[in-house]
């Protein structure tokens, strides 16, 4: 009868493991056919040796009738009108905008309001289940804002804005941005381990306590913002539109404002303030870590995420 149980259990584990499977190849797919009809409309408007008359073919090739006069047109690349879609899609650089199509993935698929979904507890960062083979919650621990409503929206409004902001930063060293959010996912989850460790945790039905912050993407977003205040210290933050703070400050407002609306003081901006403090520091402060090689991608990630052009420079939020 146990082993009937546990048989079950794993089935059902493994039907869901399909599920966001599915639904993240699914999202994959859609983004993946905004990119291939861009490139085929670019590919369609350039001139084709294959589209030029036969006799331009043999009089460049120098077969063609010596007396036939050479006439090659100076082509230009036709400006190919982008779909509103499209174009805000390829607005945002590629880390950011993949990571804003896993999070209406991971919010979507654990919607309540759809016949088929997963409970946020199968998402979640939680080390027995993941030993036990739920792998995927190392990923969507990081691309959950919380269930479909207008908090969830304006995180990921949030998230687009600061990681654009961040991104660009890189002059399209795509490779080098998910390097480093990486390495601070890394740094969150064992910063979240020492949070467990002090008694903080998500209560159970059954009064049981989760260890630590179930989910993690909120303080990567903060560390994100800590990082981008620290490097552009000077940049002026328009608040409301009323005024505006330098951003070296800006973290700290965010924080203050949350504890006005009576928030109180929120443990996912502390974690991610710690972290980027640390990745500041580490990344661009200290002497002997900051060019030691660490906050390189690897030549395997290079060479799978390419320079992306069209994405440079300094910008503001």
């Amino acid at each position: 009868h146990n082993i009937a149980k546990e048989m079950l259990g794993y089935g059902v584990r493994m039907g869901r493991a399909a599920l966001l499977s599915a639904v993240i190849a699914a999202v994959v797919s859609v983004c993946g056919a905004l990119h291939t009809e861009g490139l085929s409309q670019r590919i369609s408007s350039a001139p084709s040796l294959a589209m030029r008359p036969s006799q331009e073919l043999l009089r460049l090739r120098g077969a063609g009738p010596k007396k036939t006069p050479l006439k090659v047109k100076v082509a230009t690349l036709k400006d190919t009108k982008k779909n509103p879609v499209e174009e805000w899609w390829f607005g945002y650089p590629c880390v950011t905008r993949w990571w804003f199509a896993l999070c209406i993935t991971t919010t979507l698929i654990s919607w309540d309001k759809l016949p088929v979904n997963l409970p946020p507890q199968q998402l979640m960062l939680y080390w027995p289940a993941i030993i036990r083979g739920g792998v995927w919650r190392l990923l969507t621990t990081f691309t959950y804002f919380g269930s479909v409503g207008h908090n969830m929206l304006m995180e990921a409004v949030f998230m687009l804005n600061y990681s654009k902001s961040m991104e660009v930063t890189y002059n399209g060293a795509r490779a080098k941005y998910m390097w480093h959010l990486a390495l601070n996912s890394l740094a969150l989850m064992a910063l979240n381990t020492l949070v467990g460790l002090l008694g903080i945790g998500m209560d159970q039905e059954d009064g049981s306590k989760i260890p630590g912050i179930p989910f993690l993407a909120q303080p990567l977003l903060y560390s994100i913002v800590w990082i981008w205040a620290r490097q552009n210290p000077e940049t002026r933050m328009s608040v409301f539109g009323f005024f505006s703070v330098p951003a070296v400050y800006f973290p700290w407002f965010l924080l203050g404002y949350h504890c006005l609306m009576g928030g109180g003081l929120n443990i996912f901006y502390l974690m991610g303030f710690v972290v980027g403090h640390i990745f500041h520091f580490l990344s661009a402060l200290h002497p002997s870590t900051k060019d030691s090689g660490l906050f390189e991608p690897p030549k395997w990630l290079a060479e799978l995420m390419p320079v992306e052009k069209g994405f440079s420079g300094t910008v503001g939020v």
